[in-house]
């Protein structure tokens, strides 16, 4: 790996937030995007040329970085920025302190002349949507396809907007200042991690909570520290740091086939010992488990995790396989002085840069084709890891199968129809016993009325409805009479025995 660190202000000294590269090349070159503390977003080139290293006078890959456009419009500090992975539209997300998202699109139309000392943008970003929270958006991320954006804030709430027409189409709330998300590859959910110890699953369609991982029951193990051996027992635990973990954001990332979650900001407090780390969650266990599936410790706590895009094959040289996959995954963690890198097929890290930068590393992006890592830090400069693949090991060209989910969201039942086969022959069935007699359902007989004689009628009682007063001295006692059949008509005879409704009069 090389390592570099171009002398550039970046945005004029302030410290740097956030940093993403974009999923294509453009004549050669990697898109870069950084945030600050600052108010604008500024997009970037860069590639690396051969060039003489005038200290070694050896011929040696050289960075070469061009401006390419300066974006205002935010208020506060932009905590966040994210390039959409979608091919077809070129978009860019920045979320701010103020609760603001912007949408930026790139425009086909020359770039306007700049308003300050800036230099003319090489590229016209326009401000295509303007979304808001009703605080500090603190994490993005894109779905798959690069048309819906998921953001969480201090509001305590889990936003998704579609980024095309800005229509919300759902909140979720009721989180502690989430301040981590990211999204499925396969597009079924989206995690959140907040500074209460938490991480919670959630549909990515509706938008309702599936499930939460906060404590578990862990197995005893020991572990290696920087400060000796260290056993962890049996027993219910709480997985993850609170919030006094010197972070402003907890980037948690599914894998690239998404058969696992790597949660970083893992802390087991086991008593005058802390082991901090990442975790592994497996996309089978989700629906019965609520323990880690895998845990990489690290000397610090952890706050950001980011994979690598390509994938190696085994290395014939071990038989250790941790994860127990027929592949290799290479990714890496953050604290805040160090980066280490991690294979699935080792337990530990598998190399470490550290002391790079004089103030607190933010944030971190790979390259889509896997050979560059670029870090941005507080200190206010990026730096620059270029990746040599063939020392990792042989880049896998079988296309890694697609993980199975667990049963998590309920399907809506569908009442099943009736096909127009079955239809037409119900109809067919019910036409013959219209015509023949021997197969029509059993008629109930009515019960006939002897002729001449009237139905019996029947009087409703009324006394439950009137009260005994007594009789006064000189006055008629109240009389209560009801009609009968007697003095009514005489009835044509009925065919049916349903009671006939009689007309009470009271006499007063």
């Amino acid at each position: 790996m090389d390592h570099f660190m171009p002398q550039i202000f970046w945005h004029d000294r302030q410290g740097l937030l956030s940093v993403d590269l974009h999923h294509m090349m453009r004549n050669g070159k990697y898109r870069l995007v950084t945030a600050s503390v600052q108010k604008e977003v500024r997009v970037w080139e860069f590639e690396f040329e051969l060039g003489l290293d005038p200290k070694s006078q050896e011929t040696k890959p050289q960075l070469t970085v061009g401006f390419l456009a300066n974006l205002a419009f935010h208020n506060q500090a932009i905590n966040q920025v994210k390039f959409s992975p979608s091919k077809e539209h070129d978009l860019l997300a920045s979320g701010d302190c103020e609760g603001r998202i912007t949408i930026w699109k790139l425009s086909d139309q020359p770039a306007p002349p700049p308003q300050d000392e800036m230099p003319t943008n090489k590229e016209n970003w326009i401000r295509y949507k303007v979304l808001n929270h009703n605080s500090d958006v603190n994490a993005l991320c894109w779905n798959p396809s690069g048309t819906q954006i998921a953001s969480v804030s201090n509001d305590h709430t889990l936003a998704v907007h579609d980024a095309l027409t800005g229509k919300r189409l759902f909140v979720a709330s009721n989180f502690r200042s989430p301040n981590g998300v990211c999204w499925d590859p396969l597009g079924k959910y989206i995690v959140t991690m907040s500074p209460d110890r938490r991480m919670d699953l959630i549909d990515a369609v509706k938008g309702t909570r599936l499930k939460h991982f906060s404590s578990a029951t862990l197995p005893a193990r020991s572990f290696l520290s920087a400060t000796g051996m260290i056993h962890l027992e049996e027993k219910s635990h709480k997985l993850f740091h609170d919030d006094q973990l010197f972070s402003f954001q907890r980037a948690l990332v599914f894998s690239p086939n998404g058969e696992f979650i790597a949660a970083p900001c893992a802390h087991l407090e086991l008593g005058s010992s802390d082991l901090y780390g990442t975790y592994f969650f497996k996309r089978e266990d989700l629906g019965t488990k609520d323990l880690p599936f895998a845990f990489y410790p690290a000397p610090k706590p952890t706050f950001l995790v980011r994979f690598s895009p390509i994938t190696f094959t085994l290395l014939p040289t071990t038989k250790e396989n941790h994860l127990g996959l027929p592949y290799r995954l290479l990714w890496i963690a953050l604290n805040k002085d160090a980066i280490y890198f991690y294979d699935s097929q080792h337990n530990y890290p598998v190399a470490v840069v550290d002391n790079i930068h004089l103030n607190s590393l933010t944030d971190a992006s790979f390259s889509s084709d896997g050979r560059v890592l670029v870090i941005s830090s507080l200190e206010g400069y990026c730096s620059f890891i270029r990746i040599n693949l063939s020392q990792w090991g042989e880049i896998m060209t079988e296309v890694v199968p697609v993980c199975t989910s667990p049963n998590l969201i309920e399907e809506k039942k569908q009442k099943k129809r009736k096909s127009t086969a079955a239809a037409v022959a119900e109809k067919e069935k019910e036409k013959e016993k219209e015509e023949d007699p021997s197969k029509k359902s059993p008629v109930r007989k009515q019960t006939e009325t002897p002729k001449g004689s009237t139905p019996k009628a029947v009087t409703p009682s009324l006394k439950k409805f009137f009260k005994k007063e007594p009789k006064a001295a000189g006055s008629p006692a109240p009389v209560v009479s009801a009609a009968t059949p007697s003095a009514t008509t005489e009835a044509s005879p009925v065919t049916s025995t349903k009671k006939r409704i009689q007309l009470v009069t009271l006499d007063t």
